[in-house]
């Protein structure tokens, strides 16, 4: 039977027979049964929610990342349209490569990155301390008025996902999707972290990539077959 959870600030979570989907939208192709036979006993030390809350996090945590990078690099002097270009180039070396990062120390970090409230809360911050100069200047903070120019274009591209919607539309269009997606990756690479800080990974490193794989074909014929 379908399973419906409900996490904090109103995070949710859907199992179905074929897999998990989140209300970030993310998909993951494996299963409760699929991840149990992955890791055995993960779910002893962590409920299977929390698990795929943490990799929705860490799916979307180019976005936070990259704007906290360019909020740093902005009140520590350097020109804004520096700063922007250093974080949209850390945005794209993390969006690309998002599996390498996944690590269980950094987890809490990447969950408080995604959070609606901080993202706001700190834009709004910087953005309205810039406007008033005399609140950086009292700081012995001097950053320049077209920053925030500059802060809410990225602001938009990031956390509003302009930019992934422009990256996943050209990846579609001139290169084709994976065989496995970004969220699955993620996830995999999550429950090895979590394997190997447990003790209890029993499985081969691409064991869950195969069945992924599997999941995603059997899709495929599906639609094939309607």
């Amino acid at each position: 039977m379908d399973n419906f959870k409900r996490g904090r600030f109103n995070w949710q979570m859907l199992e179905l027979p074929d897999g998990i989907t989140t209300s970030n939208g993310n998909w993951y192709h494996i299963t409760r049964d699929g991840i149990e036979n992955y890791v055995p006993g993960l779910f002893k030390h962590r409920p299977l929610e929390r698990v795929i809350q943490e990799a929705d996090a860490w799916v979307k945590s180019s976005d936070g990342f990259s704007l906290m990078l360019f909020f740093v690099l902005a009140f520590f002097g350097v020109t804004p349209w520096l700063a922007a270009a250093i974080s949209l180039a850390f945005y794209f070396l993390w969006y690309f490569n998002t599996g390498v990062f996944v690590n269980v120390t950094s987890t809490p970090l990447a969950k408080l990155l995604n959070k609606d409230g901080v993202i706001y809360g700190v834009s709004a911050l910087f953005l309205i301390g810039i406007s008033f100069g005399e609140i950086t200047s009292g700081m012995g903070i001097s950053v320049e008025f077209n920053a925030i120019w500059y802060g809410l274009v990225l602001f938009f591209l990031y956390k509003v996902g302009l930019l992934r919607l422009m990256i996943e539309f050209v990846r579609k269009k001139f290169f084709g999707l994976p065989k496995v997606s970004k969220e699955d990756r993620i996830l995999n690479m999550l429950l090895i972290r979590y394997g190997m800080k447990y003790g209890i990974l029993t499985g081969e490193v691409n064991e869950m990539e195969k069945e992924l794989v599997h999941i995603v074909n059997y899709h495929k014929q599906k639609k094939k077959n309607k």
